[in-house]
């Protein structure tokens, strides 16, 4: 693993194609876990950088490290999750990630590998634990073992550093606009389609929420598309992703001038790139009320 280091962006091409690649991880007591590796910034070995064990709110956060000369917060997954914590030093890897332009570390016992599933290969989980987005199978010495991706948004929100919106719904929404065209959202995150709910209902936005984009391409096929106002998706969904969501309206000769937003925690330039490479309309953040206020005001207009 002499690479650990080195930009994530580099190592992998899978957000050029219609899969997902998973980094794939043992947390402190062997279980498998998973996380997107578009939402990977490095790899870095723990003992290479300085921890600070600083006071915090939350027994989730186990310091500030200093990475790439910033200070970066460390989040144990094991306390989160509810395992039994070991020492600092036994989490062999920080995994570096950023989430809404906020980084963040994630300390994990080792590696296991980087594995591609397509869409079909993922099952949402999230009804059964909020804090599991979905499930998936990976090999491990020739057998089938379940792995587990983990609900960041529903981390950052257990953290503190994310809300149900409503302050930023109130502060920002500051018209009505009353739309009677409908806009079709996809997210999979319980905890999203909160904040979009309230959103769209501030707004006075007529609107339907689908769990996953397969749903949503679905409900293409009974809608009248000059109905359709336009289409708001996240990117990371099992069946079919916020990619696949994007590229049907944008290669589609009837739904083609639906205009389509991405909402994701998903910010690093891999994905910019990939957006910019569909041609969606827009690209927001999760919980950036003011931005998502803005882009559905000017398509709507």
């Amino acid at each position: 693993m002499s690479s650990i280091g080195s930009s994530v962006e580099q190592m992998t091409q899978g957000h050029l194609r219609n899969v997902q690649q998973l980094a794939v991880f043992y947390t402190g007591h062997n279980n498998i876990y998973a996380i997107n590796i578009a939402k990977v910034k490095a790899f870095i070995i723990t003992e290479e950088v300085k921890i600070n064990d600083t006071p915090t709110d939350s027994p989730v956060i186990a310091g500030i490290a200093t990475i790439r000369g910033e200070p970066v917060t460390l989040i144990n997954l094991d306390t989160w999750l509810g395992n039994p914590v070991l020492e600092t030093l036994e989490y062999k890897l920080i995994i570096f990630c950023e989430f809404n332009h906020k980084k963040v570390g994630f300390l994990i016992k080792d590696m296991l590998d980087i594995v591609e599933k397509t869409t079909e290969e993922l099952r949402n989980s999230e009804e059964q634990n909020s804090k599991i987005t979905y499930t998936t199978y990976v090999k491990v010495h020739d057998h089938d073992e379940l792995c587990t991706v983990f609900n960041a948004e529903q981390l950052l929100k257990d953290i503190g550093w994310t809300s149900d919106g409503t302050d930023q719904i109130t502060k920002y929404v500051d018209s009505q606009l009353a739309d009677k065209k409908l806009v079709l959202a996809a997210e999979d995150s319980g905890v999203a389609r909160e904040v979009l709910k309230k959103f769209f209902e501030k707004a006075q936005i007529a609107y339907e929420i689908y769990p996953n984009g397969k749903q949503l391409l679905e409900r293409m096929d009974e809608i009248d598309a000059s109905n359709v106002g336009m289409v708001i998706t996240d990117i990371e969904m099992p069946e079919v992703d916020g990619f696949q969501v994007a590229q049907f309206f944008k290669n589609s000769s009837k739904f083609s001038h639906i205009p389509v937003i991405i909402n994701s925690s998903m910010t690093t330039e891999a994905v910019k790139n990939k957006m910019d490479s569909i041609g969606v309309d827009g690209f927001v953040g999760k919980t950036d009320i003011k931005t998502l206020f803005s882009l559905v005001s000017q398509h709507l207009k």
